[in-house]
């Protein structure tokens, strides 16, 4: 039996952005999320953080955290973004009355 990974990565990508790539919001939150786990990521100790007893949990814990904390951040520019645009438009919409 032959996999169709063209059909696939098709479907993947059109659920990827109907659900993180669509509104304002969604876009600055999912990019806050990549640029966490990609800052967590680089940041990471050659080792891993040795201090929990197994560094690969006490790493991940951290990554985990970081990512949910960039996460609100990006949520917040973008609701912060969204609600701008609308303020921008109402204003606009009551010139011309």
């Amino acid at each position: 039996m032959q996999f169709n990974y063209r059909a696939t990565a098709r479907f993947m990508h059109r659920q990827f952005v109907r659900f993180a790539w669509t509104s304002t919001q969604q876009k600055w939150t999912t990019a806050f999320i990549l640029a966490g786990v990609a800052l967590a990521s680089i940041m990471m100790p050659g080792l891993g953080i040795a201090v929990f007893g197994t560094a690969f949990a006490g790493w991940w814990l951290a990554v985990l955290v970081m990512t949910v904390f960039f996460g609100l951040v990006g949520n917040r520019v973008g609701v912060g973004r969204e609600h701008a645009k609308l303020l921008r438009q109402r204003q606009t919409d009551g010139r011309r009355d």
